[in-house]
């Protein structure tokens, strides 16, 4: 599934975005989501693999590309994971290049867009590490609400932000 905007367009990524891909993954990336490492290229190409499975057989995971629309070039990604019948979890990262560009922000909307139209979701989940000011400010732009925090699995703390979806009218 694609969607495009006037500036992105986000498409499940390929086995030949797999170098790509990894190139955008840095040690901010690696801190906000608490990878145990680096990750490698093997890493990139197994997720893929199970990225596109998932689309293939309607699994629970909907992963993205972020690609910017005047150069196809890969600038992070989003995705959306089926936590229950009505909620969503709603990630996003975006490569070093290209941050502090609204790229996370307009690439959740379009995401959160798909969750509530496509798959029916009414809520989306999204886990903030505390600290992490910049996907702080993509959830206060989605007007996202702090409903409290939990611990990570690294020994972290998430702020854990519920945002309600709007539906589209239906006949």
């Amino acid at each position: 599934m694609i969607i495009d905007s006037d500036a992105l367009r986000l498409r499940p990524p390929t086995l030949a975005d797999a170098r790509e891909w990894l190139a955008g993954e840095d040690d901010e990336v690696a801190r906000w989501f608490e990878f145990p490492r680096r990750s490698t290229l093997e890493d990139v190409v197994r997720a893929i693999e199970g990225w596109s499975e998932a689309w293939r057989l309607d699994g629970p995971v909907r992963s993205w590309a972020i690609c910017d629309r005047a150069t196809g070039a890969i600038t992070g990604g989003v995705e959306l994971r089926r936590l229950d019948e009505h909620d969503v979890n709603l990630s996003y990262w975006v490569a070093a290049p290209w941050r502090r560009r609204g790229i996370a922000r307009r690439a959740a909307d379009l995401a959160l867009g798909y969750a509530a139209t496509t798959l029916q979701a009414t809520r989306a989940v999204i886990k903030v590490l505390d600290g992490n000011a910049a996907s702080l400010a993509v959830a206060n732009h989605l007007n996202a609400q702090l409903v409290g925090t939990t611990p990570s699995d690294a020994g972290g703390t998430f702020l854990v932000f519920h945002r309600t979806l709007a539906h589209a009218a239906t006949a």
